[in-house]
């Protein structure tokens, strides 16, 4: 029995002596546990001044329309030909980008809309959204795009197709 005392009570002292150098290292991986725990939930923390800005704009749309690439399938698609007041080029977006707005071939538009950017965009889609508020005036080109039709037509017939 006194044998089973000792061996218990010089075991254990062996496993305090050694255990974290007397308590330093320990002390040292609980700061840096908890340092790393501070720092993972403060990168995960919401920020509350992520808000969409909302504020309206004036867009004007091209009577011709352009290609744009859909992204999943690397395909072109038609759509309607738009920028905004103060920029110098269209750019192509898809038909359905303005909501309550349909676009006709052959019409000029000049458009005044709500245009939302969002805060957190998914990833598949752009940071803005737009919605009609009025349509501040619309041109018919019809005249114009025979005209180029026309010529379109005449060139496809003199030298194949140009696609």
């Amino acid at each position: 029995m006194k044998t089973m005392k000792l061996w218990r009570k010089s075991r254990l002292s062996k496993c305090h002596a050694n255990s974290f150098a007397n308590g330093r290292t320990g002390a040292i991986f609980v700061i840096a546990f908890m340092m790393l725990a501070a720092f993972s939930l403060a990168s995960c923390s919401s920020n509350d001044d992520d808000k969409d800005i909302v504020e309206q704009v004036t867009i004007f749309v091209s009577a011709e329309t352009g290609t744009y690439n859909v992204v999943p399938s690397n395909t072109f698609t038609e759509g309607m030909l738009i920028r905004e007041q103060g920029e110098s080029a269209f750019y192509c977006v898809s038909f359905q980008t303005i909501t309550g707005f349909t676009y006709e071939r052959g019409h000029e538009y000049e458009l005044l809309v709500k245009r939302t950017t969002l805060a957190n965009p998914p990833q598949d889609s752009g940071k803005y959204r737009y919605e009609l508020v009025r349509i501040v005036s619309g041109k018919w080109q019809g005249l114009e795009m025979l005209k180029c039709d026309i010529k379109y037509l005449f060139f496809c017939k003199l030298f194949g197709s140009i696609a």
